[in-house]
């Protein structure tokens, strides 16, 4: 994407989505699939960047809350890892899958793994596999003992994790 094109795409979409909204009832305006995949590309940033707003806004307008871009990120994935509680938790009440994996590892793994519990404990109580293993066998519990951070390990355990 060009510099500076991903505020005019936002744009498009915001535009699109306030065009549905003053549409009447009985003839709602629907996205193109180009529209719908640009709402998921921009989808993905937004959850990465902590735009809760524009998350929200795109997901009326129709994104896809478990898109995937091509590296196989998706928006929880983007916004756990960088930090963004508020706009994981709204993905997860919007249906974002918390199970699942980009580069062999599971979120509940990378979010471990970069030590942070707030997000780790959302991720529990929303079903997060906690013996997920990935392929070379370990699981977030793994990761909690090699960091020796003792309270991603309790919750790990008290939330089933096999020892």
């Amino acid at each position: 994407m060009a510099k500076g094109t991903g505020f005019l795409r936002f744009l498009l979409i915001a535009f699109v989505f306030l065009l549905s909204a003053c549409a009447s009832p009985g003839q709602p305006v629907t996205l193109s699939p180009e529209a719908l995949a640009e709402a998921d590309a921009l989808l993905i940033s937004a959850s990465g960047n902590g735009e809760k707003r524009r998350v929200q806004l795109l997901l009326s307008a129709g994104a896809d809350v478990n898109t995937s871009g091509p590296n196989g990120y998706t928006p929880v994935i983007r916004a756990a890892e960088n930090g963004h509680l508020s706009v994981v938790k709204l993905l997860l009440a919007a249906g974002a899958n918390v199970n699942v994996s980009q580069g062999g590892q599971s979120l509940l793994m990378k979010i471990v793994g970069n030590g942070d519990l707030l997000t780790a404990e959302r991720l529990v109580a929303a079903g997060a596999d906690v013996n997920y293993r990935a392929s070379d066998g370990r699981t977030a519990l793994d990761i909690a003992r090699a960091s020796n951070n003792r309270d991603l390990e309790m919750l790990l355990v008290q939330a089933g994790a096999q020892l």
